[in-house]
């Protein structure tokens, strides 16, 4: 990371106000400049105040940003190349090379905001059976979605236990056989 600007006099800045500069410069919270600088946080706002300071800190910010902006583009930079280099690949998967597709298209400020998708240009003919087939898919997953619930419901009823031997006493409690007692109302 870069030091601050020149234009700030450091020499006007005590030790402590140019260490909570440098490490704002680096893009560190107040809490975090204040504990390197084992200073409580308030005083860093009370600083602010000061003018010397106050144009330090932004000078300090706008400088972070910048480096930030410029990390971002280098980084977009990387990703259109990867994004390019997964659509050009013969050895791509289709299916990555559509997600990839509809990554870049579907980017929302694109190259305008407000960029759509293109229209599509299907005869009527040939968009009435992509639609039939979207139709049939939706229908298909939601009876594997319904068939799922189904199979998870059963799964978690408790199955009934057995009822039990004749001769055993009752589970009701009451101290007769089951064959005296409950069995004879089952």
């Amino acid at each position: 990371m870069q030091s601050t600007d020149s234009t700030i006099p450091t020499a006007i800045l005590s030790p402590a106000q140019a260490q909570v500069i440098a490490t704002l410069a680096q893009g560190r919270t107040v809490t975090a400049a204040a504990h390197e600088a084992g200073i409580h946080r308030n005083t860093i706002y009370n600083w602010l105040d000061e003018p010397a300071f106050k144009t330090a800190a932004d000078e300090a910010q706008r400088e972070y940003v910048a480096i930030l902006s410029d990390g971002m583009r280098d980084l977009a930079a990387l990703a259109l190349e990867t994004l390019r280099s997964l659509l050009v690949d013969p050895k791509t998967p289709p299916a990555v090379r559509l997600r990839t597709a509809l990554a870049v298209l579907e980017r929302p400020h694109f190259p305008q905001r407000g960029w759509h998708l293109p229209e599509r240009i299907e005869e009527p003919r040939e968009q009435q059976v992509v639609d039939n087939l979207a139709e049939i898919k939706a229908d298909y997953d939601a009876m594997r979605m319904t068939d799922a619930m189904e199979a998870s419901e059963k799964r978690s009823k408790p199955a009934e236990a057995p009822a039990p031997s004749r001769n055993a006493p009752c589970p009701c409690g009451s101290g007769i056989k089951y064959k005296r007692c409950c069995a004879k109302a089952a």
